[in-house]
């Protein structure tokens, strides 16, 4: 996967544990690009990068300061958490694209692989709908490849949820190949499990028959997500779970 650009059919699964269960999954568009043969993917009448149509993918969007190249953005990054810049040979991002430039994005993720297409490192990019963003950096200790068998423990620091505090971890899981990938956020407090999600996908191929289909569905794609956030709100609020007012985001930005 590393040569191309791609379309990924992604199903998205969330699951609450407590104070009652409560679960959900949709499906969603995801595109992983390639960084490494911008402008991609070529020859799509229908998706730009930085620029206006009905799917794209904006720079703008993404990071915590302004950058023209996301190569030299993420690098820059691995470099101040002193992280070998061999472990990002090739850097892809894998997000949900806008349509006709709108859109909201909870998570995407700058995936790094090294010389032998292994994964090495991961930036998850969180965003809340209070227009802030905190990225957790993915990687083993002795920067061995990363395994879906091995789980990367993070602090939890950021806002996300109306119904949780700030505190306890994200386990995280990345298991990325050829045909398909699955990533599993999992949220522990106490060394017990209060969220669950997981993110799983096709990876297609990125042409204009394939992007086509998805044009009959674009309204509904570009309201998709923050429709979902509030309603499952609504009815987590209607349950009586507690409300947690936003404290205020620490200054780190990358944990």
């Amino acid at each position: 996967i590393l040569n191309n650009s791609f379309l990924v059919k992604m199903k998205i699964f969330h699951k609450r544990h407590t104070p009652e269960i409560y679960e959900f999954s949709h499906n969603m568009l995801y595109v992983l690009i390639n960084l490494s043969s911008l402008p991609a993917p070529k020859k799509n009448i229908f998706f730009s990068i930085n620029k206006f149509n009905l799917f794209s993918v904006l720079w703008k969007d993404y990071g915590f300061e302004k950058f023209i190249d996301p190569r030299m953005y993420v690098s820059g990054i691995l470099d101040e958490h002193d992280i070998d810049l061999s472990n990002a040979h090739d850097i892809k991002l894998l997000t949900i694209p806008k349509a006709l430039g709108w859109g909201f994005n909870p998570v995407s993720f700058w995936l790094c692989f090294d010389k032998n297409k292994s994964l090495k490192v991961v930036l998850a990019e969180v965003n809340n709908t209070f227009n802030e963003r905190h990225g957790y950096l993915c990687f083993e200790k002795d920067m061995s490849p990363i395994k879906y068998t091995n789980i990367i423990r993070h602090p939890k620091v950021f806002h996300v949820s109306p119904f949780c505090q700030v505190k306890g971890q994200y386990n995280f899981r990345f298991d990325i190949n050829e045909k398909n990938l699955k990533i599993d956020i999992n949220y522990v407090d106490k060394n017990k499990k209060l969220i669950s999600t997981a993110i799983t996908g096709n990876i297609v191929p990125f042409s204009n028959k394939d992007l086509l289909p998805q044009i009959f569905i674009l309204p509904f794609l570009a309201f998709k997500v923050i429709f979902f956030i509030h309603f499952h709100a609504l009815r987590l609020w209607i349950k009586k779970i507690p409300f947690v007012k936003k404290p205020k985001k620490i200054n780190k930005n990358i944990t």
